[in-house]
């Protein structure tokens, strides 16, 4: 499937930053490499996948690397939208939608997140990054965000 693949993509690019973060004497970085840094240390991976439910560590870890640390996006090799002051982020219904379902070069982390992380990193981007909308996210928002078939990220695209 095209999102897998471009979410794997996503995941794979933000290795070698992770690991040059790790590797690095922190007393030399810039602050938002130190920030990453720390969320690289203390990055939480089980045999289910992801672990971590805070909102600004999901953020740094699976966003920051397209969105930019403080949210102000990026031009590139692709677009990425600022998220800094975005007024479409004032409602959750957005992003929880983007989150899972992905769309456009934004891959679907709907199988790499669950609900509650889900409902984490929209609230985090709602209230932070230049943003004070009021979090309202829910994770029953999350669970009719989700297409009824899940997808299976073991098959291609045409399978």
């Amino acid at each position: 499937m095209k999102t897998t693949f471009l979410t794997m993509c996503a995941l794979a690019s933000l290795t070698p930053l992770l690991a040059a973060a790790q590797s690095s004497d922190q007393t030399e970085m810039k602050p938002e490499e130190a920030k990453i840094s720390a969320f690289a240390d203390t990055a939480e991976f089980g045999a289910d996948g992801y672990t971590s439910t805070d909102g600004e560590q999901l953020y740094q870890t699976l966003c920051a690397g397209c969105h930019m640390p403080d949210g102000s996006g990026a031009i590139g090799a692709g677009e990425y939208p600022a998220l800094k002051g975005n007024e479409k982020l004032e409602f959750a219904g957005y992003s929880i939608y983007l989150i899972v379902n992905g769309q456009g070069a934004m891959p679907s982390f709907g199988t790499f997140l669950d609900d509650e992380q889900v409902v984490a990193v929209t609230s985090y981007i709602q209230s932070h990054l230049g943003n004070e909308y009021t979090p309202d996210a829910r994770v029953e928002d999350v669970a009719s965000a989700r297409p009824d078939e899940p997808k299976n990220p073991n098959t291609a695209e045409h399978e």
